[in-house]
């Protein structure tokens, strides 16, 4: 009987590692990292690993669903006009996602079916809709932008991070693309100066 129970507990210690350094090396390398440097990296075999989690995929949302849940726990900020909002809201959710290529992947890489992404587009998609409604008092959205077009808006950002070498350094200036598509014309477009006639 205490043998089973070391077990279990073995069993539970060895599980919590491999997630703990799947987390790190996926964060790294993304959804392609090798299963070996994982198993090495946490301190079990391949075989240990593989009979926790059966399938890359299994690790994967292992890993990944604590970081979903983390983004539909996010909101836009409470005060400031809906373009405000959306700007603020867009930096510091892909300077996030910069950092790890695993949720990269899974945003961009998945079918609009899979149950995560779905769950993704699904919250986004509530976070546009209170920046459409936020817009209808203070008029920074352009009047025909819907909620899922903020939704894939940020989708959009998410492979422009991907494919970027250095996203830090242009994470803002991308941003500020985006919002102009979104925004009303008269704020998304500079007023040039007057000029005179000679």
């Amino acid at each position: 009987m205490a043998g089973e129970r070391r077990q279990r507990r073995d069993a539970v210690a060895n599980r919590a590692r491999i997630v703990a350094a799947a987390a790190q090396v996926l964060r790294e390398e993304g959804m392609g990292a090798d299963m070996r440097r994982i198993a090495a990296a946490s301190g079990v075999g391949i075989g240990t690993l593989y009979r926790h989690f059966p399938t890359r995929d299994d690790l994967v949302h292992a890993v990944t669903g604590t970081d979903l849940a983390a983004l539909a726990d996010a909101g836009l900020p409470g005060d400031g006009t809906a373009a405000d909002a959306l700007r603020e809201f867009f930096t510091v959710t892909i300077a996030q996602l910069a950092d790890n290529k695993a949720m990269i992947d899974v945003l961009t890489s998945g079918s609009p079916a899979d149950e995560d992404l779905q769950r993704c587009i699904t919250h986004l998609t509530r976070i546009g809709q209170d920046a459409v409604d936020r817009a209808r008092h203070d008029h920074t959205l352009a009047a025909h932008v819907t909620a899922s077009d903020i939704a894939y808006q940020l989708l959009g950002l998410t492979r422009v991070a991907q494919l970027l070498p250095d996203t830090r350094s242009t994470v803002t200036r991308h941003v500020e693309f985006a919002l102009r598509g979104l925004m009303a014309s008269d704020i998304a477009t500079p007023s040039r100066p007057a000029t005179t006639s000679t």
